[in-house]
């Protein structure tokens, strides 16, 4: 599966000091998230190092998902079946009731989609297919992979 990222600068290295940590967002194509120029990468995954948000917690080990479970619901003040749903990119924190300023829910939203991630690399896979506003979305951990991204 050949994914698509853009960037408006050169990518040397992946860090974790970003809001999504060592992971970036692609997409089967290309779309642009800035005003000015940028760069196109292309990696190449097999399908069956990535799961749907949606899958998460039908996972064999989904009980290892406690831990961002819990992490969720402290961040939003919800329930478990709540946080879960959260995770698995079902539910959204702007259609819930929440104690949550609404300048904070895009924040919010936007950690809770790094969870996402790292609960797919909790159960093994590479990376998590899921819906945002672009469409269908892959946010991949690129952790030590930077030789994967191909200017294209």
């Amino acid at each position: 599966m050949k994914l698509i990222h853009t960037s408006p600068a050169v990518i040397t290295e992946i860090n974790s000091f970003g809001r999504f940590g060592e992971f970036l967002f692609f997409a089967q194509t290309e779309y642009v998230m800035t005003a000015g120029d940028y760069i196109t990468y292309a990696i190449n995954l097999d399908e069956d190092d990535i799961i749907d948000a949606e899958q998460l917690f039908f996972h064999k080990e989904a009980e290892k998902l406690a831990p961002l479970v819990g992490q969720v619901m402290q961040m939003v003040g919800c329930d478990e079946d709540t946080a879960e749903e959260l995770i698995a990119q079902r539910e959204s924190v702007f259609f819930i009731d929440t104690d949550i300023e609404p300048e904070d829910l895009a924040d919010i939203s936007w950690d809770i989609q790094r969870i996402t991630g790292e609960a797919a690399v909790l159960l093994g896979f590479r990376g998590v297919e899921m819906e945002d506003e672009q469409g269908r979305a892959y946010l991949i951990n690129m952790a030590g992979r930077e030789a994967d991204l191909e200017v294209a």
